[in-house]
């Protein structure tokens, strides 16, 4: 084909009579066009928003979580008998042993023994429930952040939590009210509020009371077992060897599941299956948007279908002049895309602004929606709802670039 005869095809393919033709129905056609284009405001509306929402709860959570990924929290997996009483718990030795194991791939690393429980709180009036921490002195400033208040360092206090304090109405100086470990009740006063460290698995000073291990020992029957061992370290290359060598020191070889002194928790492995979690909620919602879409795809299929039966007497003078097949099917699909591109370029505007509300309510941080992995959702939303349009028009123009001339000029 020659040159000539190229651009001749291309013109006709592109010609502007046949947009001046799409634009002209529409426009004779203008409420149910708009009624179509409503479908898919709606449809990118639901499907972005959803998105948005759900990407931007996962940012959130995953910026808690990535907070903890550098540490590994060890247990107990075997009893003791102690005092003839079988328990659980890490020894003295069992720490040691751990502390051996991590020396030998690094010394960039802090092991904070802990003990763990739970209480019943009164203060005043009020009675609730609350995790309860003990932690060594020294150990209490590397895993906790005190927003006001002093460190404690002996029975005389502890520390509470910042969704605890706003919670109860607790300040520094509050009474707690609890019972020890002979039954008794005591009372013990709150010297440092600590700023909210947010979910995770191991531990978290949100609703937390942390108090020295020696006031600890004082509530509960601890029999000098740690509850779990916490092992921080500032590189995270150091994770995968370090349980290497714990697994290889206390529980034989690397791949054994039996007879085992100690359980590990990585806590990367939490926040990994929490992201996976937070997509498939997104991917959730996002079909569910998905419906609102399909229903404005079915409302356009049917709005061109009619068109196309509404115009046969004018396709067939078309075509009896000249007009190619080709043009007919683009001048339908003129019809499809600027309705799509309209509806879904309002609808990602809509989006954006409704998210931003609703994000900035939810959250309380407004930032959240300017992150790439949100923002992406609005183009994404703009090109589904474009091709959804251009897909439910394409069997109308098929239909109509394929009607016999004679037979489209001889019907009414």
């Amino acid at each position: 084909m020659s040159k000539t005869s190229s651009a001749s095809v291309v013109g006709k393919l592109i010609s502007p009579i046949i947009f001046e033709l799409s634009i002209r129905n529409l426009r004779l056609n203008f409420l149910r066009s708009l009624l179509s284009m409503v479908g898919i405001i709606i449809g990118v509306v639901a499907i972005t928003s959803l998105g948005m929402m759900g990407a931007a709860f996962s940012s959130d959570m995953t910026s808690i979580l990535s907070s903890s990924t550098n540490s590994l929290t060890i247990s107990s997996a075997d009893e003791k008998i102690v005092d003839g009483v079988s328990v659980n718990g890490l020894s003295s030795k069992d720490l040691r042993d751990i502390e051996a194991a991590i020396r030998t791939v690094t010394s960039d690393y802090s092991l904070i023994p802990m003990y763990r429980g739970s209480k019943s709180i009164t203060s005043g009036k009020d009675g609730f429930s609350a995790s309860v921490y003990g932690l060594e002195p020294g150990d209490i400033p590397d895993l906790v952040t005190i927003s006001s208040g002093k460190t404690p360092r002996s029975t005389e206090g502890v520390l509470i939590g910042q969704k605890l304090a706003d919670d109860y109405d607790l300040r520094i100086g509050s009474r707690l009210m609890m019972t020890d470990k002979n039954g008794a009740t005591t009372a013990v006063r709150v010297v440092g509020i600590m700023e909210n460290s947010g979910m995770s698995l191991t531990f978290s000073t949100d609703r937390a009371i942390v108090g020295t291990a020696t006031w600890f020992e004082s509530m509960a029957s601890t029999h000098k077992l740690y509850t779990s061992a916490m092992v921080k370290t500032g590189n995270l290359d150091n994770l995968d060897p370090m349980v290497e060598a714990i697994e290889k020191r206390l529980n034989g070889r690397a791949d054994r599941k039996t007879d085992d002194r100690v359980s590990i928790l990585d806590a990367r492995q939490f926040a990994a299956a929490m992201q996976e979690g937070l997509g498939m909620i997104s991917l959730f919602l996002m079909a569910i948007g998905g419906i609102s879409l399909l229903v404005a795809a079915i409302a356009i299929f049917n709005v061109m279908l009619m068109s196309v039966n509404e115009r046969i007497r004018e396709i067939g003078i078309l075509r009896s002049i000249g007009t190619l097949r080709s043009q007919v099917l683009l001048m339908f699909l003129y019809e499809a895309i600027i309705i799509g591109l309209i509806g879904a370029l309002i609808g990602g505007i809509l989006s954006a602004g409704a998210s931003a509300v609703v994000i900035g309510l939810l959250f309380g941080n407004i930032a959240l929606m300017f992150t790439p992995a949100v923002l992406v959702y609005i183009p994404y939303g703009i090109i589904i709802g474009i091709a959804v349009c251009l897909l439910s028009g394409l069997y109308p123009a098929w239909k109509a670039a394929n009607l016999n001339p004679v037979e489209a000029l001889a019907s009414d």
